[in-house]
């Protein structure tokens, strides 16, 4: 009897345990949602939001033709939080390089510069030359578990530049 009471209050106790942690995830994801509607409607309250969440604010006009998926680009890019207490980037020096992926191939939660979603989506949308500032989530970033030194829930802001495009093959 006194092991199925031990077991019983074990159950309670784990089960609390992880409610709690749920709850503290959804808070903090509720807190990151919040503090964007709140940076965007005083910055860029005209901005159009795009169906995934992301916000596409077009710098400079490119030339060429629009990048496709699958096509390799370099870039210049910066990302800093939306205080800009954090931030990294390439800044004017190298390039990085990468494969312009859907969605359906990238991570639900990025690890290096070209998984985020929101880069990939944004290349999308410019050309060779372009400049865009992007607005983000952590769903289009990061994620929960953050990465780069930013922390999970973080909404971001980006500014990225295509310095060359190369074609896929057969496009």
């Amino acid at each position: 009897m006194k092991r199925i009471i031990t077991l019983f209050l074990l159950a309670v106790v784990a089960t609390a345990f992880f409610s709690c942690k749920e709850n503290s995830l959804e808070k903090q994801r509720q807190n990151e949602l919040k503090k964007l509607d709140e940076f965007i409607r005083a910055h860029y309250a005209e901005v159009d939001r795009k169906p995934s969440g992301l916000y596409y604010i077009e710098l400079k006009a490119g030339t060429g033709d629009s990048i496709k998926m699958g096509d390799q680009v370099q870039v210049f890019y910066e990302i800093q939080t939306l205080d800009s207490l954090n931030k990294i980037g390439t800044g004017k020096y190298e390039p990085v390089q990468l494969t312009v992926l859907p969605p359906t191939e990238l991570a639900s939660s990025a690890t290096n510069i070209s998984e985020l979603k929101a880069l990939n989506e944004a290349l999308t949308y410019m050309k060779k030359g372009s400049k865009a500032r992007l607005i983000f989530d952590s769903q289009l970033g990061f994620g929960q578990y953050g990465s780069y030194g930013f922390i999970g829930f973080t909404p971001l802001m980006m500014e990225v530049e295509v310095y060359k495009v190369f074609p896929a093959p057969g496009s």
